[in-house]
């Protein structure tokens, strides 16, 4: 595939330290520490890495070649809810040792990997709206006793089957690109009908589509983990979304078989002994260990009990660690982003704009980079820091973020709140997350300051995703966006329809916001496109709203040098990284050294 446009490049001290970051690490929630850190092993590659510097910069460590066999044993902070990729968001890492993709991503480079079931793509339609993948022959699906597709050779159909399922799947987080595919103004029936007849599957190793609309994101969107392939006969058996189905088990093609899945104390994966890159994957075992205490999972690292450590560590701890030669300790950006949601429903408060910049300028970002970050964070604008290209320049957002009590309580009180105002803040109860509630009782702190006496309701995690975020039950919520390397996403929360395609959960429309979000979404100049995307961030920031964003900040991950990584978690790798033709797909080439 030659293209030399966008799909090519894409390119506060009332609180005592203490008490805030009592737990000392841990910046994590969602698809799990390793989805929301960006450090997916087929979705980028690197250098195998040593030791980082203080400024973060690995310093080499040599590997001999890879070595077959043996185990890694890997902690893990957050419970696993859920396998099942469709729908499921905490064991999204899990899925894609599990389950074959289309094709991989490189993060820094911003382009495709064909290095999965995919060889290769063809898109000849002008508008980027038509894709053909020509797909791999002989690659095996997994051959447990009880796999309904045991043995049988991956197709097209199985391609077919998935996208229909994760396209109409209730819970999937994002629908707006199948419905671009279907062309239904809305999910249901129409819209399931108009998938079916859009996928098609000319024979075995082909597999088709062309979408009603342009729509940039969609070649990015694909290597999403969310879409896994599943197996078309275990789609059949099992892909009911019941509590015995795919949450709790697993068949697929990837380099790994699930043996022991218990989401709250330990998953084991072995290796697909008819894995088409064969000898890959060098590993026998993957042994997950969940201890949702930080302090007493990054012990059991410190111990040997663990070769990979899952405690994400502040800076005081990673830098501490990197004293020690027998460690690979690397500073990273954290990908995820905590917002404040608001209900703008016209019987709320926030419906007010001057109650939302109130609250936006009561909060202290300073504070919470200081106190939260160690000092090492970056505001955050609708779209994260990270996506450098399209992200406001910091100088811009702390100018339009100002902390400022005293115009807080004024507008407070033009607004008829005078004395200020009670409201329910929910926020996801997450056992290993310390972070989350650290950081809603400091913004419980600042905001109380303004008159604003925010009552903070912990909801379990799942729960929370299903009875409140999805269907808007809320005044008022505290919750980490996921990661996302594509604009288009975290600007939809603002849109009329939001992230789901079919209506967002805060109760707010503004037209001409959602002019400049469309115009961007099916725009291949990406200069104008930045452009566009900049011009919408700026008029968001002076919505306060519906969702207002904090700063992010970066944490430290750990391993035994011994466990070759072909990657760095969230960093790029620079030259002398394994090139595309040497890369397989997550989890396939790491290896350890270490004598069994």
């Amino acid at each position: 595939m030659e293209e030399s446009n966008y799909w090519s490049r894409l390119n506060r001290k009332r609180l005592s330290r203490r008490a805030v970051l009592g737990a000392g690490a841990t910046i994590a929630l969602g698809a799990s520490a390793a989805a929301i850190v960006g450090c997916g092993g087929g979705n980028g590659n690197g250098n195998g890495g040593g030791n980082g510097g203080t400024d973060g910069t690995p310093k080499p460590h040599v590997y001999g070649p890879p070595v077959a066999g043996g185990s890694i044993t890997q902690g893990r902070l957050l419970n696993v809810l859920g396998i099942d990729p469709h729908i499921d968001l905490t064991g999204l890492d899990i899925d894609q040792r599990i389950y074959s993709y289309l094709y991989s991503w490189k993060p820094f480079d911003e382009t495709a990997i064909f290095n999965n079931f995919a060889e290769s793509v063809e898109m000849p339609s002008p508008d980027h709206t038509e894709f053909i993948f020509h797909l791999r022959q002989g690659v095996k699906i997994q051959p447990q006793s009880d796999n309904p597709a045991k043995g049988e050779e991956l197709t097209s159909a199985d391609v077919k089957e998935s996208f229909v399922r994760r396209g109409t799947a209730i819970t999937a987080p994002d629908k707006r690109f199948p419905l671009k595919i279907s062309g239904a103004g809305t999910t249901g029936p129409q819209h399931e009908a108009g998938l079916r007849a859009a996928l098609q599957t000319p024979d075995p190793y082909t597999f088709s589509f062309k979408m009603t609309k342009p729509h940039v994101p969609a070649f990015r969107e694909m290597s999403n983990p969310t879409w896994a392939i599943v197996p078309a006969k275990v789609i059949d058996q099992y892909g009911t979304f019941q509590a015995n189905g795919l949450g709790q088990k697993a068949w697929g093609s990837g380099p790994y078989m699930l043996s022991e899945f218990r989401g709250t104390e330990r998953i084991i994966l072995t290796r697909h002994p008819e894995y088409f890159l064969n000898p890959r994957p060098w590993l026998e075992e993957i042994r997950y260990i969940i201890i949702t205490e930080p302090q007493s999972l990054l012990a059991a690292f410190d111990s040997g009990q663990h070769d990979i450590n899952g405690a994400l560590m502040n800076r005081a701890q990673g830098e501490e660690r990197m004293k020690d030669p027998d460690l690979v300790v690397v500073k990273a950006p954290t990908r995820f982003y905590p917002v404040i949601h608001f209900k703008t429903h016209p019987s709320q408060p926030f419906s007010d704009i001057r109650v939302r910049e109130a609250i936006d300028i009561g909060i202290d970002r300073d504070e919470i980079v200081d106190l939260i970050w160690d000092g090492e964070g970056n505001y955050n604008g609708p779209v994260q820091w990270l996506q450098a290209r399209f992200s406001l320049p910091q100088d811009e957002l702390r100018t339009a973020q100002p902390f400022d009590p005293q115009r807080a309580r004024q507008l407070l009180s033009a607004a008829g709140y005078e004395e200020g105002f009670e409201a329910k803040m929910k926020i996801p109860r997450v056992p290993g997350a310390p972070f989350i509630a650290d950081l809603s009782a400091l913004l419980k702190d600042q905001l109380s300051q303004i008159g604003v006496n925010l009552l903070l309701d912990e909801v379990e995690l799942g729960t929370f995703i299903a009875n409140v975020i999805l269907p808007g039950n809320f005044d008022m919520a505290f919750f980490p966006n996921l990661p996302y390397d594509e604009p288009d996403r975290p600007l939809s929360f603002y849109h009329t329809r939001g992230v789901t395609g079919v209506g967002n959960w805060n109760n707010y429309s503004n037209i001409e916001i959602d002019k400049l979000i469309d115009s961007q979404s099916v725009d291949f100049d990406e200069p104008h496109r930045i452009e566009t995307i900049l011009e919408v961030q700026r008029m968001i920031l002076k919505e306060h709203g519906p969702q207002i964003t904090m700063p992010g900040g970066n944490f430290y991950a750990a391993r035994w040098n011994y466990v070759y990584f072909p990657f760095e978690l969230g960093v790029d790798p620079g030259e002398g990284a394994l090139k595309d033709e040497e890369i397989g797909p997550e989890g396939a080439d790491i290896y350890s050294t270490e004598e069994a």
